[in-house]
């Protein structure tokens, strides 16, 4: 175990865009509810089950580099630093990179929900769920269909014309686009892309 990962502090990304209604003190995050109610819990596991989403048989499967860029989470096996007990479940987020320096200091860094980069040590892990982004899950049938995800570059440099879109995981607002000026961005609305991912939901960042 590693623990000098465990003491820089985590700071929220200042350009993380909250829904209008959003009041820190007053939100009770999904994590939170999860792990307090097991009958949200069930509700929640079940759905994310029916949305496509899988447990990985082996937890060291999330070093590899297909894993990059794909939304992920976890439960802890309690012997973290933090001190949580097992099972504690947690939202995680997207990964972003990983590291290998050896068997008990490998692990991944991802971007939470809400901007904050997170180092998570595999050691630390009793499970993990993920999402194929290929794999779409109609009613209670399942099969491999051809999905129809469309992907959009990561942001680069902020702008004052950025493009949002909503989170489906996290239900915030994603800067995805930063035009340098207001005729860009409103071409870059206009197009097909665009408006598919809008209305379907359906979209992800390229790894």
């Amino acid at each position: 175990m590693n623990p000098n990962l465990q003491m820089y502090e985590r700071k929220e990304d200042i350009n993380t865009v909250h829904r209008p209604d959003f009041i820190p003190r007053r939100y009770n995050s999904i994590q939170d509810r999860v792990n307090s109610d097991p009958e949200f819990e069930k509700t929640y596991i079940n759905k994310l089950i029916s949305d496509g989403w899988y447990k990985l048989l082996d937890n060291r499967s999330i070093l590899s580099e297909e894993m990059k860029g794909r939304h992920f989470k976890y439960r802890l096996n309690g012997k973290s630093l933090s001190g949580a007990k097992k099972g504690t479940f947690r939202s995680g987020g997207i990964i972003i990179g990983r590291s290998n320096d050896d068997d008990d200091g490998k692990y991944i860094m991802y971007k939470a929900y809400n901007g904050r980069l997170f180092p998570l040590q595999i050691s630390d892990i009793l499970e993990i769920y993920t999402k194929d982004p290929s794999i779409n899950i109609q009613g209670s049938k399942k099969e491999r269909i051809v999905s129809k995800t469309v992907f959009f570059n990561r942001p680069g440099g902020i702008t004052k014309f950025p493009v949002y879109l909503m989170s489906e995981l996290s239900g915030e607002r994603i800067p995805i686009y930063y035009a340098r000026d207001k005729y860009s961005q409103e071409r870059f609305i206009a197009s097909k892309k665009y408006q598919y991912a809008l209305k379907t939901a359906d979209w992800n960042f390229s790894t």
